[in-house]
């Protein structure tokens, strides 16, 4: 998922593990390749410190702080598998130690799991070491085996290239192995998003306009990459599933050019058929661009820019969740989620089958001076036939709204394929008086451009993720928290 932030500079510290680990040639680096996009941070780390505590709900509350006390926890995913299993994974940066040394650990790839269906989590654990300074960019998800595979990017080393690693776990997230799923043509890579199926691994990426997915057929163990479409400015793949015959469904949210003007955004579907590498894609819908992040030159590039999401349910139908302006052809508009659908039975790669089916948030049902809050990052999970479930991020209860405060994750669902929703959404982030960021009418700002939401299998019930910050940098002074958050 998109963690769009500053160039990337060079660790000279990471001479030595380079040396050892044999990485490639400084000269593979095409004198073109776009600028890294991800979040950087120069906070010094402690010793590593094993973390102890867990997390588990306590009633009336219906969420917790995943991860560390004191941060700097950033952009986190979150899978339910068919055992009971929930798995909360996220990057960590590091955090304040004051109230924990373990909030200072050095950046590595974590996960939270949950046996009894999200109700307890045990602590953090480091999924998988890897020889690269700095990793982003998480992304989890399980095959019916019960398998789980961890999508992220490695990076930091002097050669500058920034790969796709894949985690991979046979016992339910206790162990995990790793291998470079990227190469030889993309060696600065981002964005990567993974879906799984059988022994079938796929995982997709971008480098500027390359559209990359790259295969595995023995369960994630090799893999093979094929550059599958080449267009529009800048690519990022944002949401994937899996239909019943096995073929991988991901939703793209391009950048159109610099990510600028009524058609800042253009938003694709993509299908991959089962165990190959042979991929076809529509183009589902286009929005202008976004605002402005409220921190000049603290931001990502285009970090309010374009997101969408797919999901797929139980009846085959394809939903695809889509960040559009208020007004539709202004660039700059107070951001709505818009929602579209491909129905089971008909050719989802051909552009008019996608059908728009309306707004899908209701940020001025409550607050939301004037219209002029951003309704954010929409994910959406289907589940029974016709039942999708959505949430995104929006500033309608911010005093002022000046979207530096008053942040909140809302719910919602349809029972009828999104033709009409059950009643108006349901405000999911709540006020922990031990966060900083966090205060009664929502968090300061979002920690991260994407959170996660899925459907225990057969109860249907939501479980999400997402990240709550003071502002885009973070950092020990001003840490991110991931948060975990249900539903009855």
């Amino acid at each position: 998922m998109r963690s769009k932030s500053r160039m990337i500079s060079p660790f000279v510290a990471a001479i030595a593990i380079v040396a050892l680990w044999a990485a490639p040639s400084p000269a593979a680096i095409p004198p073109d390749a776009p600028a890294p996009k991800v979040k950087d941070s120069t906070a010094r780390a402690g010793g590593f410190h094993t973390p102890t505590a867990g997390a588990s709900l306590q009633a009336p509350d219906s969420t917790i702080r995943m991860g560390f006390c004191g941060g700097d926890d950033w952009e986190p995913e979150i899978n339910a598998d068919a055992f009971g299993h929930v798995y909360v994974t996220w990057p960590h940066f590091v955090g304040d130690p004051t109230c924990d040394p373990a909030s200072a650990n050095p950046r590595d790839v974590y996960i939270q799991i949950s046996s009894d269906g999200g109700q307890t989590f045990g602590p953090p654990q480091i999924a998988v070491d890897v020889p690269y300074p700095s990793v982003v960019d998480t992304v989890i998800t399980t095959n019916e085996l019960g398998h789980v595979f961890i999508s992220f990017l490695g990076y930091g080393h002097v050669n500058r290239e920034i790969d796709i690693i894949v985690a991979r776990s046979t016992d339910f997230g206790q162990t995990f192995t790793w291998a470079k799923a990227n190469g030889p043509e993309c060696v600065v890579c981002d964005h990567p998003w993974i879906v799984a199926s059988g022994r079938n691994v796929y995982v997709t990426y971008a480098s500027g306009k390359n559209h990359y997915l790259s295969l595995s057929t023995d369960g994630g163990l090799t893999w093979t990459e094929t550059n599958v479409l080449k267009a529009g400015g800048v690519a990022f793949p944002e949401g994937g599933v899996v239909d019943a015959a096995g073929n991988a469904w991901f939703a793209w949210g391009d950048c159109k050019g610099a990510c600028s003007g009524k058609v800042g955004a253009v938003y694709r579907a993509s299908r991959t058929l089962a165990g190959t590498s042979i991929t076809e894609f529509a183009e589902v819908a286009e929005g202008p661009a976004g605002p402005d992040c409220p921190y000049r030159g603290a931001c990502g590039f285009a970090y309010f820019g374009p997101q969408n999401d797919i999901a797929i349910d139980a009846a085959g139908n394809l939903y695809m969740v889509w960040q559009d302006g208020q007004v539709h052809d202004k660039p700059k508009s107070p951001p709505i989620v818009q929602l579209s659908r491909c129905t089971a039975g008909t050719d989802c790669t051909e552009d008019e089958n996608w059908l728009d089916v309306g707004r899908v948030d209701d940020k001025t049902s409550s607050g939301c001076a004037a219209s002029q809050c951003y309704a954010l990052f929409p994910r959406v999970e289907g589940g029974a036939p016709g039942h999708i479930s959505a949430i995104w991020m929006d500033d309608r209860l911010g005093v002022p709204i000046d979207h530096t405060n008053g942040w909140n994750v809302w719910y919602r669902s349809s029972d009828d394929a999104g033709t009409t929703w059950n009643g108006a959404s349901t405000r999911v982030s709540e006020y922990d008086p031990s966060r900083s960021e966090s205060f009664p009418n929502g968090y300061l700002f979002p920690y991260g451009d994407y959170q996660g939401i899925d459907l225990t299998p057969g109860a249907y019930v939501p479980v999400m993720a997402w990240g709550e910050g003071h502002n885009y940098n973070g950092g020990p002074t001003a840490p991110g928290h991931v948060i975990y958050g249900t539903l009855p």
